[in-house]
């Protein structure tokens, strides 16, 4: 099986806060995964920096080329980063 994404041994600081300790994970064709966590808790960091919006400092993130991921599934393609603002909401 085949990951669509690979990310190895990430790690984000902001200034002497570390928002992501070093971490490894990998999201293989099917797979769906959910981030939950408090307010602050760096969950965005994590899926900008998953998404290729934001590098880690530290660590690589790897995903499929649009020609590799031509010959993956079409249900495996359905990746997509969305995040709420609750800010925009009012």
């Amino acid at each position: 099986m085949v990951n669509l994404i690979n990310a190895e041994r990430i790690a984000v600081s902001y200034g002497t806060r570390t928002l992501l300790d070093p971490m490894s994970l990998g999201e293989a064709d099917g797979d769906a995964i959910g981030v939950v966590g408090r307010s602050g808790d760096a969950k965005t960091t994590l899926l900008t920096t998953l998404a290729g919006v934001r590098s880690p400092d530290r660590g690589r993130v790897t995903r499929l080329t649009s020609k590799e991921m031509a010959s993956v599934a079409t249900a495996a393609r359905r990746m997509a980063v969305t995040m709420a603002w609750p800010s925009r909401w009012c």
